[in-house]
This record gives C-alpha cells, structure tokens and sequence, in this order.
C-alpha cells in the first residue's frame, strides 16, 4: 500500500475547543503541504462516516492514501512540531495504522440536568442514544439541557437555542450559546445558574455565560 498522503480527515464534535485547536494545527500543516486535501467531519451530524472509520475518540485526523485507505490516525491533540514528524515518519513507511479496528455501536448514555420546578433548580435525568462510539460529556449534558422541557417543569432557553462552542480550563467553562430571541439579565442568570449546575457534575466550578443573536 503506498504510503503517500493524499488526504486529511479532522473528526470532531461541532463545539469542541480541542477539535477547533487541532484544526489550527492542520492549517499551519497545510500551508506547507498544500497538496494534501483537507475535510473536516462533525462527529454529531455526519454519523455515517464517523462509523465508516471506527472513530472513537474526538477529535480524531486521519491520513489517507490515495485510495483513500487509512495510513494512520492521531486521536486527541497534537502540537504543530509533533504532527510534522508525525507526517514524515508516515510517508517513510515507519508508521502504520493498525489493520482492524472494532466497529462503533450505538449506545445509550444517561446525563442528569438541572431545570426548574416550582422555583428550584432540580436534578432531572435524561438519556440519549449516540449513533457512534464517540463520548463527550460536558458538551452532550449541555445539549440535553437545551433540548429537554418535561411536562411540569421550567426550561429557561429559548426553545430554538444551539451551542454555538465551549471552552473549559480548569475548573472553569465558557458556554456560548446562540438564539433568534433576545434574553432579560433575569432570565440569563437563570440559564447560567442551570448550566453551572449541570456541569458541577464534571467538575466545572465556573461558568461564564455568552450570548449570540442569529440574524
């Protein structure tokens, strides 16, 4: 199998801050080898060839043949230095993929949020079902938060809101989120209190809050 890189394929979830430093990575990479084709596929939309490629991990490059056959993958984040000698040790031939990789299976996950009842912020468990094998809690517990309005309880985020990205450090998060409608101080503090306890589960002590206007 030639071991020519004709192609990079960067799989990440659509909010993910590690997913948008490697992309940064590969740009740097590809202003130097602009021969290499480039795409980039959002693990939570493009199920399909997420499983296609048993990816398991986010974020997740693969490098592709000509054939578009797998020559090897980095799973997590690279610095730009590593993922150059990376590449040359690819194209030497000393780097190989392993050649069978379990395929992904959809699974149940279980996250509990916070919403308001009577006044209280109070835990409420929800499931979902991931189409893949890939896991990212903290984003997937915020999405459920958005998308979850039981009977008998208050949901404070307009119903048409989608998370736009996040950032964590620490025990800090940074949660922006994007809507058509505008939002009172009152009831932002009210979705910020939300957030924070929903992600007090992993560790998240601090949440900032940022509020983007669809046009």
């Amino acid at each position: 199998m030639s071991q020519s890189i004709k192609k990079l394929i960067l799989f990440t979830l659509s909010a993910c801050p590690m997913g948008r430093s490697m992309n940064t990575v590969i740009g740097e990479l590809l202003t130097c080898k602009k021969e290499f084709a480039y795409e980039v596929v959002y693990v939570d939309v493009d199920h399909e060839t997420t499983n296609r490629y048993c990816v398991k991990v986010n974020p997740t490059t693969l490098f592709l043949n000509l054939n578009g056959s797998e020559l090897y993958r980095i799973e997590g984040f690279k610095e730009t230095t590593e993922v150059w000698d990376l590449v040359r040790q690819i194209e030497e031939g000393s780097l190989r993929s392993e050649e069978a990789r379990e395929e992904n299976r959809e699974i149940t996950e279980t996250y509990t949020i916070y919403l308001f009842q009577n006044g209280n912020a109070v835990p409420v468990e929800t499931t979902v079902i991931n189409k893949t094998s890939v896991k990212a809690p903290r984003i997937t517990a915020i999405q459920q938060l958005l998308r979850t309005r039981p009977e008998g309880f208050d949901n404070p985020f307009p119903i048409d809101t989608s998370l736009e990205r996040v950032s964590f450090h620490n025990e800090s998060g940074v949660v922006t989120l994007r809507s058509t409608k505008e939002v009172s101080m009152d009831q932002t503090e009210r979705m910020k209190m939300l957030l924070a306890r929903t992600l007090a589960t992993y560790g998240i002590t601090e949440v900032k809050l940022e509020w983007a206007i669809s046009r």
